[in-house]
Protein backbone atom coordinates (compact mmCIF):
# COMPACT_ATOMS: atom_id res chain seq x y z
CA UNK A 1 0.00 0.00 0.00
CA UNK A 2 2.76 2.33 1.12
CA UNK A 3 4.63 1.30 -2.27
CA UNK A 4 1.42 2.62 -4.08
CA UNK A 5 0.66 5.73 -2.86
CA UNK A 6 4.41 6.22 -3.45
CA UNK A 7 4.18 5.76 -6.82
CA UNK A 8 0.69 7.73 -6.91
CA UNK A 9 3.01 10.64 -5.30
CA UNK A 10 5.21 10.66 -7.83
CA UNK A 11 2.95 10.75 -10.95
CA UNK A 12 1.44 13.48 -9.01
CA UNK A 13 4.40 15.38 -8.76
CA UNK A 14 5.69 14.78 -11.93
CA UNK A 15 2.64 16.09 -13.63
CA UNK A 16 2.23 19.14 -11.38
CA UNK A 17 6.16 20.11 -12.58
CA UNK A 18 5.68 19.02 -16.48
CA UNK A 19 2.60 21.02 -16.38
CA UNK A 20 4.06 24.08 -14.45
CA UNK A 21 7.64 23.79 -16.52
CA UNK A 22 6.13 25.66 -20.14
CA UNK A 23 5.03 28.44 -17.68
CA UNK A 24 8.44 29.17 -16.09
CA UNK A 25 10.16 28.74 -19.33
CA UNK A 26 7.94 31.54 -21.01
CA UNK A 27 8.16 33.69 -17.85
CA UNK A 28 12.22 32.93 -18.49
CA UNK A 29 11.85 34.62 -21.94
CA UNK A 30 10.25 37.40 -21.09
CA UNK A 31 12.20 38.22 -18.59
CA UNK A 32 15.49 37.89 -20.75
CA UNK A 33 13.81 39.74 -23.88
CA UNK A 34 11.70 42.51 -22.14
CA UNK A 35 9.17 44.62 -23.93
CA UNK A 36 11.04 47.71 -25.56
CA UNK A 37 10.38 51.29 -23.76
CA UNK A 38 11.14 54.71 -24.82
CA UNK A 39 14.89 55.52 -24.25
CA UNK A 40 15.09 58.30 -21.42
CA UNK A 41 17.60 60.63 -22.61
CA UNK A 42 18.99 61.38 -18.69
CA UNK A 43 20.60 57.98 -18.78
CA UNK A 44 23.07 59.20 -21.34
CA UNK A 45 23.49 62.34 -18.95
CA UNK A 46 26.23 61.28 -17.10
CA UNK A 47 28.30 60.08 -19.55
CA UNK A 48 27.76 63.09 -21.62
CA UNK A 49 28.88 65.36 -18.59
CA UNK A 50 31.68 63.19 -17.69
CA UNK A 51 33.02 63.44 -22.28
CA UNK A 52 31.64 67.61 -21.58
CA UNK A 53 34.44 67.41 -18.54
CA UNK A 54 37.51 65.92 -20.45
CA UNK A 55 37.27 68.14 -22.88
CA UNK A 56 39.63 71.63 -22.57
CA UNK A 57 37.51 74.79 -21.32
CA UNK A 58 38.15 76.33 -24.92
CA UNK A 59 36.46 73.75 -26.82
CA UNK A 60 33.23 73.91 -24.12
CA UNK A 61 32.96 77.20 -24.51
CA UNK A 62 33.31 76.61 -28.26
CA UNK A 63 30.37 74.05 -28.27
CA UNK A 64 28.27 76.08 -25.57
CA UNK A 65 28.26 79.14 -27.94
CA UNK A 66 27.37 76.80 -30.90
CA UNK A 67 24.60 75.21 -29.00
CA UNK A 68 23.43 78.78 -27.66
CA UNK A 69 23.32 80.42 -31.46
CA UNK A 70 21.47 77.09 -32.98
CA UNK A 71 18.79 77.53 -30.77
CA UNK A 72 18.11 81.51 -31.10
CA UNK A 73 18.29 81.04 -34.31
CA UNK A 74 15.49 78.51 -34.11
CA UNK A 75 13.49 80.44 -31.70
CA UNK A 76 13.69 83.91 -34.16
CA UNK A 77 12.72 81.69 -37.19
CA UNK A 78 9.75 80.00 -35.79
CA UNK A 79 8.52 83.70 -33.75
CA UNK A 80 9.00 85.46 -36.98
CA UNK A 81 6.83 82.93 -39.04
CA UNK A 82 4.46 83.72 -36.38
CA UNK A 83 4.90 87.48 -37.14
CA UNK A 84 3.90 87.01 -40.92
CA UNK A 85 1.30 84.80 -40.11
CA UNK A 86 -0.32 87.35 -36.92
CA UNK A 87 0.35 90.74 -38.10
CA UNK A 88 -0.64 93.62 -40.26
CA UNK A 89 1.96 95.80 -40.07
CA UNK A 90 4.58 96.37 -42.36
CA UNK A 91 7.61 96.85 -40.35
CA UNK A 92 7.16 94.51 -37.91
CA UNK A 93 6.86 92.24 -41.36
CA UNK A 94 9.28 93.38 -42.96
CA UNK A 95 11.92 92.95 -39.77
CA UNK A 96 10.27 89.16 -39.36
CA UNK A 97 11.21 88.36 -43.14
CA UNK A 98 14.79 90.04 -42.28
CA UNK A 99 15.31 87.44 -39.50
CA UNK A 100 14.15 84.65 -41.54
CA UNK A 101 16.48 85.29 -44.25
CA UNK A 102 19.26 85.98 -42.39
CA UNK A 103 19.23 82.61 -39.98
CA UNK A 104 18.49 80.52 -43.72
CA UNK A 105 21.57 81.69 -44.84
CA UNK A 106 23.84 81.29 -41.80
CA UNK A 107 22.10 77.85 -41.03
CA UNK A 108 24.05 75.26 -43.47
CA UNK A 109 27.59 76.96 -41.78
CA UNK A 110 26.15 76.91 -38.41
CA UNK A 111 24.81 72.93 -38.68
CA UNK A 112 27.71 72.23 -40.35
CA UNK A 113 29.90 73.05 -37.65
CA UNK A 114 27.94 71.50 -34.73
CA UNK A 115 28.14 68.38 -37.37
CA UNK A 116 31.79 68.03 -37.55
CA UNK A 117 31.75 68.28 -32.89
CA UNK A 118 29.50 65.42 -33.07
CA UNK A 119 26.45 67.67 -31.72
CA UNK A 120 22.87 67.70 -32.63
CA UNK A 121 20.62 70.43 -33.42
CA UNK A 122 19.53 72.16 -29.79
CA UNK A 123 16.05 72.13 -28.52
CA UNK A 124 14.64 74.88 -27.51
CA UNK A 125 14.81 76.39 -24.07
CA UNK A 126 12.17 76.44 -21.47
CA UNK A 127 11.95 80.67 -22.00
CA UNK A 128 11.97 80.21 -25.48
CA UNK A 129 8.98 77.75 -25.65
CA UNK A 130 7.48 80.35 -23.18
CA UNK A 131 7.50 83.25 -25.35
CA UNK A 132 6.45 81.23 -28.57
CA UNK A 133 3.07 80.13 -26.67
CA UNK A 134 2.54 83.58 -25.46
CA UNK A 135 3.22 85.22 -28.87
CA UNK A 136 0.71 82.29 -30.40
CA UNK A 137 -1.72 83.63 -28.39
CA UNK A 138 -1.83 87.44 -28.89
CA UNK A 139 -3.16 89.47 -32.21
CA UNK A 140 -3.00 92.34 -33.43
CA UNK A 141 -1.16 95.36 -31.85
CA UNK A 142 -0.68 93.18 -28.41
CA UNK A 143 0.99 90.78 -31.39
CA UNK A 144 3.16 93.52 -32.44
CA UNK A 145 4.22 94.71 -28.95
CA UNK A 146 5.15 91.85 -27.38
CA UNK A 147 7.10 90.44 -30.75
CA UNK A 148 9.56 93.77 -31.10
CA UNK A 149 10.28 93.85 -27.30
CA UNK A 150 11.16 89.61 -27.59
CA UNK A 151 12.59 89.32 -30.92
CA UNK A 152 13.53 92.42 -31.78
CA UNK A 153 15.35 94.62 -28.64
CA UNK A 154 15.84 91.96 -26.36
CA UNK A 155 16.84 89.52 -29.15
CA UNK A 156 19.60 91.39 -30.88
CA UNK A 157 21.18 92.67 -27.77
CA UNK A 158 21.82 89.40 -26.81
CA UNK A 159 23.10 88.11 -30.19
CA UNK A 160 25.63 91.32 -30.40
CA UNK A 161 27.74 90.33 -27.05
CA UNK A 162 27.20 86.83 -27.28
CA UNK A 163 29.10 87.04 -30.56
CA UNK A 164 31.42 89.69 -29.54
CA UNK A 165 32.22 87.55 -26.44
CA UNK A 166 32.24 84.30 -28.78
CA UNK A 167 35.08 85.90 -31.08
CA UNK A 168 37.58 86.96 -28.44
CA UNK A 169 37.59 84.17 -26.65
CA UNK A 170 37.59 81.53 -29.89
CA UNK A 171 40.64 80.09 -31.54
CA UNK A 172 39.41 77.99 -33.98
CA UNK A 173 39.73 79.52 -37.46
CA UNK A 174 36.79 78.53 -39.45
CA UNK A 175 34.38 79.46 -36.25
CA UNK A 176 36.21 82.92 -35.71
CA UNK A 177 35.84 83.50 -39.51
CA UNK A 178 32.04 82.47 -39.12
CA UNK A 179 31.25 84.90 -36.10
CA UNK A 180 33.05 87.85 -37.73
CA UNK A 181 30.98 87.32 -40.71
CA UNK A 182 28.10 87.18 -38.82
CA UNK A 183 28.35 90.16 -36.44
CA UNK A 184 28.32 92.98 -38.89
CA UNK A 185 24.47 91.56 -39.50
CA UNK A 186 23.49 91.19 -36.23
CA UNK A 187 24.75 95.14 -35.17
CA UNK A 188 23.00 96.07 -37.85
CA UNK A 189 19.45 94.24 -37.21
CA UNK A 190 20.09 95.73 -33.48
CA UNK A 191 20.31 99.13 -35.63
CA UNK A 192 17.32 98.95 -37.09
CA UNK A 193 15.48 97.65 -34.05
CA UNK A 194 16.78 100.46 -31.96
CA UNK A 195 14.68 102.92 -35.23
CA UNK A 196 12.08 100.93 -35.29
CA UNK A 197 11.09 100.25 -31.17
CA UNK A 198 11.38 104.01 -30.37
CA UNK A 199 8.96 105.37 -32.88
CA UNK A 200 6.51 102.95 -32.94
CA UNK A 201 6.21 103.27 -28.71
CA UNK A 202 6.74 99.07 -29.09
CA UNK A 203 9.92 98.39 -26.75
CA UNK A 204 8.92 97.66 -22.91
CA UNK A 205 11.80 99.90 -21.74
CA UNK A 206 9.88 102.35 -24.20
CA UNK A 207 7.04 102.40 -21.67
CA UNK A 208 9.05 103.59 -18.56
CA UNK A 209 10.54 106.53 -21.29
CA UNK A 210 7.36 107.74 -22.05
CA UNK A 211 5.31 107.64 -18.64
CA UNK A 212 8.37 110.48 -17.62
CA UNK A 213 8.53 113.52 -18.83
CA UNK A 214 10.34 112.88 -22.66
CA UNK A 215 13.98 114.33 -22.32
CA UNK A 216 13.66 115.44 -25.94
CA UNK A 217 11.39 118.01 -25.40
CA UNK A 218 14.09 120.26 -22.86
CA UNK A 219 16.61 122.40 -24.77
CA UNK A 220 19.97 120.16 -25.30
CA UNK A 221 22.46 122.49 -26.55
CA UNK A 222 23.49 119.20 -28.90
CA UNK A 223 20.76 116.98 -30.86
CA UNK A 224 20.28 113.68 -30.12
CA UNK A 225 19.06 111.23 -32.41
CA UNK A 226 15.48 110.26 -31.18
CA UNK A 227 16.51 106.47 -30.95
CA UNK A 228 19.01 107.31 -28.70
CA UNK A 229 17.35 109.58 -26.69
CA UNK A 230 13.93 107.26 -25.93
CA UNK A 231 16.62 104.28 -24.91
CA UNK A 232 18.70 106.29 -22.76
CA UNK A 233 16.88 104.87 -19.47
CA UNK A 234 18.58 101.60 -20.26
CA UNK A 235 22.33 102.13 -20.05
CA UNK A 236 22.78 98.56 -21.86
CA UNK A 237 20.57 99.71 -24.23
CA UNK A 238 22.42 103.15 -24.59
CA UNK A 239 26.05 101.64 -25.19
CA UNK A 240 25.00 98.90 -28.10
CA UNK A 241 23.29 102.08 -29.72
CA UNK A 242 26.24 104.31 -29.50
CA UNK A 243 28.49 101.12 -30.38
CA UNK A 244 26.78 99.77 -33.77
CA UNK A 245 26.92 103.44 -34.71
CA UNK A 246 30.45 103.62 -34.05
CA UNK A 247 31.18 100.81 -36.31
CA UNK A 248 29.04 102.26 -39.12
CA UNK A 249 26.47 100.68 -39.19
CA UNK A 250 22.98 102.26 -40.75
CA UNK A 251 19.36 101.95 -40.37
CA UNK A 252 16.60 100.13 -42.48
CA UNK A 253 13.35 102.78 -42.42
CA UNK A 254 10.38 99.86 -42.21
CA UNK A 255 7.54 101.74 -42.90
CA UNK A 256 6.17 102.48 -39.39
CA UNK A 257 4.89 106.08 -38.72
CA UNK A 258 5.29 107.78 -36.10
CA UNK A 259 2.52 108.29 -33.24
CA UNK A 260 0.49 111.56 -33.92
CA UNK A 261 1.75 113.97 -31.64
CA UNK A 262 5.27 112.34 -30.82
CA UNK A 263 7.28 113.66 -33.66
CA UNK A 264 10.51 115.59 -32.13
CA UNK A 265 9.95 118.32 -34.89
CA UNK A 266 6.70 118.88 -33.02
CA UNK A 267 7.88 118.92 -29.91
CA UNK A 268 10.49 121.54 -30.03
CA UNK A 269 7.94 124.13 -32.10
CA UNK A 270 5.73 123.79 -29.29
Amino acid sequence: MKCANSGVLAVVAWIAVSSFAPVAQAQGEIQVIPRPRPVNPAIFAPAAAAANKSMPVQQRDERRFLKDAAAEGRFESEASRLALAKSNNAGVRSFAATLINHHTAASNELQYMLHVRGMAAPMLANDQRKVLNRLAKLQGAKFDREFMGELGLKSQQDNVHMFERASLATRDPQLKAWIDKTLPTLRYHLTTVERLVPDARMARTGAATNAAPPARHAAAPVPVQPAVQSLTADPFVARASLATRSMGAGAMPLGLTTPAGKKPSEANTR
